[in-house]
């Protein structure tokens, strides 16, 4: 008994000791903060258009011309009878000559390279109140017109619109008119080749009536001394005509007809080349 008193006296005094030798846990390092994400890069500021094309820069301002061309969906082959029963008129489709495509290259070329040029598509549709106006007494060709552009247009944008359409003129010995783009023939005789346009340039903003023309004629070669039958004979019509060669068949095949579309763009830009510049020149102090 004595034995085991001294045994528990002695882990009595021993406990302290070894709580003292026993190591203390270090303690647990706190995380380190992770790096900062670098901040996003703002976009870049736009490039200013110093070095864009003059052409590119002015279009972005809302400088430009717009056109919009009416002219190359039909192509007329018209007989002229000896009669009012032998008249005859026939439209062939001729889109794919591209007359349209021709009108805004000969629009761009007149305007110079500083300009913007605008081909301004619109709906199929969209010239028939022009086309075929509603009977009335007292009818206003312009106005329609300026109505089927502000249609068309809308906001557009640009300064000034330049719209090409058909023109008709008057045969010099008959009565008979004409339209457009076609031949004709009087009673089988001489074939000739029109191309008649009116040209209009409205204002961008009021869409009032800048200035308008037609189609220039092409010179008329007549040799010296033409007597009045001669220049009726020879230029039947005050528009651009041309007489085709004397063996132009009449009426003529579907083949003859489609092979004058190279005839006909030249005859049409010749016109066009005439007229546009003085239409699309600043008024002058005399024009205000």
């Amino acid at each position: 008994m004595i034995r085991n008193l001294a045994l528990l006296f002695a882990l009595t005094l021993a406990q302290p000791a070894l709580a003292q030798g026993t190591p203390t846990p270090a303690p647990t390092p706190a995380p380190r903060p992770s790096p900062a994400k670098p901040a996003a890069k703002k976009p870049a500021p736009p490039k200013s258009d110093a070095g864009a094309t003059p052409a590119a820069a002015v279009a972005q301002r809302g400088r430009c011309i717009g056109i919009i061309p009416h002219i190359g969906d039909r192509f007329a082959v018209q007989t002229i009878g000896v009669m009012a029963f032998g008249n005859d008129l026939k439209e062939v489709p001729i889109e794919s000559w591209g007359l349209d495509d021709l009108v805004v290259a000969r629009v761009r070329a007149a305007a110079g390279t500083g300009v913007a040029v605008r081909r301004i598509a619109y709906p199929a549709n969209a010239f028939e109140p022009y086309d075929h106006p509603p009977r009335r007494l007292f009818g206003d060709g312009d106005k329609d017109l300026r109505s089927v552009v502000q249609a068309i247009v809308g906001a557009g944008g640009c300064e000034r619109y330049v719209v090409v359409v058909k023109d008709k003129n008057a045969d010099r010995l008959t009565n008979q008119t004409f339209t457009g783009i076609g031949i004709f023939s009087r009673a089988g005789g001489d074939v000739h080749l029109f191309a008649l346009t009116a040209l209009f340039v409205f204002d961008g903003h009021t869409f009032e009536v800048l200035k308008k023309g037609v189609g220039s004629p092409v010179e008329e070669k007549l040799g010296s001394n033409p007597t009045l039958f001669d220049v009726m004979r020879t230029n039947p019509m005050r528009g651009p005509n041309v007489p085709l060669k004397e063996d132009f068949s009449w009426p003529p095949a579907p083949d003859a007809v489609m092979g004058l579309r190279d005839a006909t763009r030249a005859l049409l830009a010749e016109s066009l080349d005439t007229t546009l510049p003085k239409l699309l020149a600043p008024k002058s102090a005399d024009e205000e």
